[in-house]
C-alpha cells in the first residue's frame, strides 16, 4: 500500500505547552505516515496543533483592517489601494499582501481542506473519549472560524465539508448566504457541546473552549442579523442576543477593573486577562507566526518603538472622537495654539503616541518629535516628515500605542510575544447591547454599553441617543481591533465613511521673542480620500482563477 505522509509542524509551543514527548522517539521529527497519525491521539494534537498556526492575527500583518477604516492610514500601502480607492475586481482581488489578505479565498480554503481531513479521521483514532471529543471540538471550531472570515468578506461561498479524491467533480457553487452561516452556527454548536469551559491541564492554556465556540456563534448571528447579510429581523436578532446571553452565563469572564490609561493599556499584552475569549499566542522559542506590532506601529528613529516603519498612522478623525474624561465631546478646531490632547478619556492615552510622549526602552527612552522648524535655527523633529527618519514617519502625526508593551526590548534578540485578542468579553457585551437596541429594548441595551464604559472611567451614557452612545463605545472599545471595517460594512455605512477624507495633524516648533519655544497645531491636513462609489465594493470579488476553474462559481456582484 502506498504510504501517504503527513508533514505537521510540531506548533504545540503556538499555543503555549509541549506533551506526549515519548512520541519524538518512534519516527523522523518531521514526517509521520497517515497510518501512524490517525492511530495515535498524542500525533492527531500535533497534527490539530499545526492548525493553529494559520490562524492570521492583524498584529502579523503589514495591512490590518483598521485601514480601510476611519481609524487608521496604513503609510505602506501593500495593495490596500484597491480597497480604499474601490479598485476591487475580480482580475484584482488582493485586499493587502499578507497571505490571507493578497488572496484569501485561496488561503481560509487551504485551512479548511486540513481541518476537514482531520475531522473525517478523529472519530477513528484510538484513545480516551474524552481528549478525542475536544481535539474534535477545536478542529470544529477552527473549521468555524475559517468559514466565518469567508462569510465575512465573500458572503456567499461554497460549501466544502470534505475532503476529495484524485475521481471527485469539483462541482460546487457559492450558497446562499443564510445556509453559509447556518453551516457555521452548526460547527459551533457541535463544538460548544465537546469542549470544556476551561482545561484541566495548564498546558493546554490558549486551546479554544466552549467559551470561544459560544461567543464566534454570538458574532455570526449579529452579522446574519445585520442590512449587508440579508433582511434583519426580529428572529435572528434574538437569535444574536440568545447567543451573546450565552457566553455571560458561563460566568467565566469578567472585565478586570482598572484606575488609569497605564492598566487600561496593560490590558492588551496581558496572556491571562479575563476577558479574553479567544486569543493568538506567540511564543519565542518555537514561533507561531511573526507579532509585527513594533515593526508596523511604532515611529521611525532610534531606541525601542522607534525602529519601526510607521505604517500604521492613526487620523485626526479618530482623534476628534474620543470624549473628554467627563464624557462630553472634545473640542474640534483646525488651529489650536495651545496643546490639545489634555483631558481626553483613558483610552485615547492607551491608543496614541503623541508627540512629545516619552517612549523607548532604557536608556533610549525619549520624547516623541513629530513637528517641523518654524525657522532655519530650529530642527525638525527627528519622527517628524522633514526630520532624520522621513520615509518612515507617520503621515498623520499619530503612532499606535495600543497593543505595545513598554516594557520590551525592541532593540534586542528576544521575540515579541504580546498575544492578538481575537474575542474579548467588551465585544459580546457591545454585540448584546446592539441586538436589545434593535429589539427595542433600549434600558438592556444601556447597561451593557455601561458596563463597557464605566471600566473606562467614564460616566454612564444616558440612553438620550443609544445608537450614537452604543457606536461610540464599540469604535473606541475595540479601536484598531479590525472590528470597524466589518461593522461599516453590515451596516451599510461605507458610503458614509468613505465620503469624508482623511485628515491629520501638522506640528510646528516656534521660537518666542523671550527665547523660548511653543508649538501650533493645525489638524486640517487631507492626508487621503477614499473611494467608495458602487454597491459590490462592500463585498470582496471572488478571484478570476477560481471563476476559471469552476464554472458554477458565479462572480456576483462582480459581474
Amino acid at each position: 500500500m502506498k504510504k501517504i505522509y503527513l508533514y505537521v509542524a510540531f506548533a504545540l509551543a503556538s499555543i503555549g505547552m509541549i506533551s506526549c514527548t515519548d512520541i519524538l522517539d518512534q519516527d523522523p521529527l518531521d514526517s509521520f505516515t497517515d497510518e501512524a497519525v490517525w492511530n495515535d491521539l498524542a500525533l492527531s494534537e500535533t497534527y490539530l496543533n499545526a492548525q493553529y498556526m494559520n490562524l492570521m492575527a492583524e498584529n502579523m500583518k503589514g495591512t490590518r483592517f483598521a485601514h480601510y477604516t476611519d481609524e487608521v492610514f496604513q503609510k505602506h500601502t501593500y495593495g490596500s489601494e484597491n480597497v480604499t480607492q474601490g479598485l476591487l475586481s475580480c482580475d484584482n482581488a488582493g485586499i493587502g499582501w499578507d497571505d490571507t489578505m493578497w488572496d484569501p479565498w485561496y488561503s481560509y480554503y487551504q485551512y479548511i481542506s486540513k481541518l476537514n481531513l482531520f475531522l473525517e479521521k478523529i472519530d477513528n483514532v484510538p484513545g480516551d473519549e474524552t481528549s478525542r471529543n475536544e481535539q474534535k471540538g477545536q478542529a470544529l471550531f477552527l473549521r468555524a472560524w475559517n468559514y466565518h472570515m469567508l462569510y465575512s468578506l465573500f458572503g456567499r461561498v461554497p460549501i466544502v465539508d470534505h475532503t476529495f479524491d484524485l475521481d471527485s467533480s469539483f462541482e460546487l457553487q457559492r450558497e446562499d448566504m443564510d445556509k453559509v452561516a447556518d453551516f457555521i452556527l452548526k460547527d459551533l454548536d457541535e463544538a460548544a457541546a465537546l469542549l470544556p469551559i476551561e482545561y484541566s491541564d495548564p498546558n493546554d492554556f490558549g486551546r479554544v473552549t466552549k467559551g470561544a465556540a459560544l461567543a464566534l456563534k454570538s458574532r455570526v448571528l449579529l452579522y446574519k442579523a445585520s442590512p449587508l447579510f440579508g433582511t434583519p429581523s426580529t428572529e435572528k436578532w434574538q437569535a444574536a442576543a440568545n447567543a451573546a446571553k450565552a457566553v455571560f452565563d458561563l460566568n467565566k469572564y469578567y472585565l478586570k477593573t482598572v484606575n488609569n490609561s497605564e492598566e487600561y493599556g496593560a490590558l492588551f499584552y496581558d496572556v491571562k486577562n479575563p476577558e479574553v475569549i479567544f486569543e493568538k499566542l506567540f511564543d519565542p522559542k518555537y514561533g507561531s507566526g511573526d507579532n509585527n506590532s513594533f515593526l508596523y506601529q511604532a515611529p521611525c528613529g532610534i531606541g525601542n518603538g522607534f525602529q519601526g516603519w510607521g505604517n500604521f498612522n492613526p487620523t485626526q478623525n479618530l482623534v476628534d472622537k474620543f470624549q473628554m474624561a467627563d464624557g462630553t465631546a472634545s473640542e474640534k478646531k483646525t488651529h489650536y495654539d495651545y496643546y490639545p490632547w489634555n483631558g481626553r478619556e483613558i483610552r485615547f492615552y492607551a491608543a496614541f503616541l503623541l508627540d512629545g510622549d516619552e517612549w523607548g526602552y532604557g536608556k533610549d527612552k525619549r520624547e516623541v518629535e513629530v513637528y517641523y522648524g518654524g525657522d532655519e535655527t530650529i530642527p525638525a523633529g527627528k519622527d517628524s516628515s522633514w526630520g532624520e527618519y522621513w520615509w518612515n514617519a507617520s503621515n498623520t502625526g499619530y503612532s499606535m500605542r495600543k497593543f505595545l508593551d513598554p516594557s520590551y526590548d525592541a532593540t534586542g534578540t528576544t521575540m515579541h510575544t504580546t498575544p492578538w485578542f481575537f474575542i474579548r468579553l467588551s465585544e459580546i457585551y457591545l454585540n448584546y447591547a446592539e441586538c436589545q437596541i434593535e429589539l427595542g429594548n433600549n434600558s438592556e441595551a444601556l447597561e451593557y454599553i455601561n458596563k463597557v464604559r464605566t471600566r473606562a472611567l467614564l460616566p454612564p451614557a444616558t440612553g438620550e441617543d443609544i445608537r450614537a452612545e452604543y457606536e461610540y463605545e464599540r469604535q473606541i472599545e475595540l479601536v484598531f481591533e479590525g472590528q470597524r471595517w466589518f461593522d461599516l460594512r453590515r451596516w451599510k455605512k461605507m458610503y458614509e465613511e468613505y465620503s469624508k477624507p482623511i485628515y491629520g495633524v501638522t506640528i510646528g516648533k516656534f521660537k518666542n521673542e523671550d527665547g523660548t519655544y511653543r508649538k501650533e497645531y493645525w489638524t486640517d491636513n487631507i492626508v487621503s480620500t477614499r473611494v467608495f462609489n458602487n454597491d459590490k465594493l462592500y463585498w470582496v470579488p471572488v478571484p478570476r482563477w477560481e471563476l476559471n476553474k469552476s464554472k458554477l462559481i458565479d462572480a456576483a456582484p462582480y459581474e
